[in-house]
């Protein structure tokens, strides 16, 4: 055990928590003077309208982070030909994706001239966001100490920016651009921290992109299909409640949210070691290492929510204030499913070594179908809390569920399960 936690992936998701804590810390500042300062009504807006946005980011992005990493061990003379392909088309994607989310938007809020606004704005960041597939190269060599200062920085500006908006009194629609900036800042520090990393030369060769997108291509219908059901509940809310329910419900989410940088970061850290064990042919170490990050992650889980669940009440008096504690229910129900959702996120890596991306968009359409029929049922019934039950049995569904539906699929929950009593610990033991 001692081992694990002297291991290089824990030391570089050391990096990555450190800088997370950093965000964290300045969130709970900022984050809730900001939410005290719009109010629910307009909190409900800006976050209504960004749900749009957080929707295509999935088609945005194209689904090519774990994919490219995979190629890169694969071909290492060939990364920066992998890198310059998924740039072009993730740019071209991103473009497109904020033209439709505008057009989609006029569609459904007519004559809301506000909320077209508040997303134009708040859509600048997925063009700026292509840059983070160089985020996938950090990865790949461990070296997420660069993306981390990267991050570190450009909240520390977009810090700043909402405490000038706060102070000068400014409107709704300034807040909308803090998500662009960040993005903007972050792919201006990304260039500059990878040639400093003497990182090969990038080449805008789209054939490579296009090997990437050919293996992704499950990547992104599972991205849209994610998002239907991670988003669609804001969107639903929004238009059968009022965008000051979709104020609270988005912050209890939003403190659940708080602090699963810390599994992502585990998460993130394990994938390349995986991947390379799996390529080596070493069965065991490789079932070991899966074990390792399913226990670690089911119980950080597990033990944070329990924590949120009993402090809700507290949470958000302090940090919201009296107009929020509508939140406090939603929030004892939503904090579960983050549990369930980074099991999910973790089940990537397996998905990878195993080739078995086909079966993702099954597992999160079974998911989609769900959610939107108990959203359909629950949400004029009980509310926002109706929505926080829909999403935590939708995902409980798509990561324990699903995988049982399919012969070639079910020992994954089997991994879970053994992960869940430590069955890794006790074999070393033995």
């Amino acid at each position: 055990m001692l081992k694990l936690f002297k291991s290089k992936e824990v030391k570089n998701a050391g990096w990555i928590i450190g800088e997370r804590v950093f965000q964290m810390l300045l969130s709970f500042i900022v984050g809730i003077l900001s939410a005290r300062y719009l109010g629910p009504t307009n909190y409900g807006s800006l976050n209504y309208t960004a749900s749009y946005v957080t929707f295509f980011t999935s088609i945005a992005t194209l689904g090519m982070e774990g994919v490219i990493i995979k190629k890169m061990i694969s071909s290492p003379d060939n990364e920066g030909n992998y890198l310059g392909g998924c740039l072009v088309l993730r740019f071209i994607s991103s473009f497109f994706s904020s033209v439709l989310i505008a057009i989609i938007v006029i569609l459904l809020n007519p004559g809301d001239t506000t909320k077209l606004v508040l997303v134009l704005l708040q859509s600048i960041q997925l063009v700026f966001q292509s840059a983070n597939i160089l985020d996938s190269w950090f990865q790949r060599y461990l070296k997420s100490k660069f993306i981390s200062i990267g991050k570190i920085i450009s909240f520390s500006v977009v810090v700043i920016y909402k405490l000038i908006l706060i102070v000068s009194g400014a409107s709704i629609e300034w807040f909308a651009f803090s998500n662009s900036l960040s993005s903007i800042v972050i792919a201006v520090l990304l260039f500059i921290f990878y040639r400093k990393a003497k990182g090969p030369v990038i080449k805008a060769n789209v054939k490579y992109g296009k090997d990437v997108l050919k293996d992704s291509y499950h990547y992104i219908l599972s991205g849209i299909m994610v998002a239907l059901y991670s988003q669609m509940d804001k969107i639903m809310i929004g238009k059968m409640l009022s965008d000051t329910e979709v104020g609270l419900y988005t912050t209890a989410t939003a403190i659940c949210s708080m602090w699963v940088f810390i599994p992502t970061a585990i998460i993130q850290s394990f994938r390349p070691t995986i991947l390379e064990i799996h390529r080596s042919g070493d069965s065991k170490e490789y079932n070991r290492r899966l074990q390792q990050l399913y226990s670690t992650v089911i119980w950080l889980c597990a033990g944070f929510s329990l924590l949120i669940c009993i402090f809700a009440p507290i949470i958000i008096k302090v940090l919201y204030g009296e107009s929020y504690m509508g939140a406090v229910s939603t929030l004892q129900i939503a904090i579960w499913f983050e549990t369930f959702s980074m099991i999910g996120t973790a089940r990537g890596i397996w998905i990878l070594c195993e080739d078995k991306n086909k079966y993702i968009k099954y597992y999160l359409a079974i998911g989609v179908v769900v959610n939107l029929a108990l959203n359909m049922l629950l949400i004029p019934v009980w509310g926002i809390e109706g929505a926080a039950f829909a999403t935590l049995i939708t995902q409980i569904t798509t990561s324990i569920i699903s995988p049982m539906f399919f012969p070639e699929t079910r020992i994954h929950t089997k991994i879970v399960f053994e992960a869940f009593y430590f069955k890794w610990y006790f074999e070393c033991k033995k």
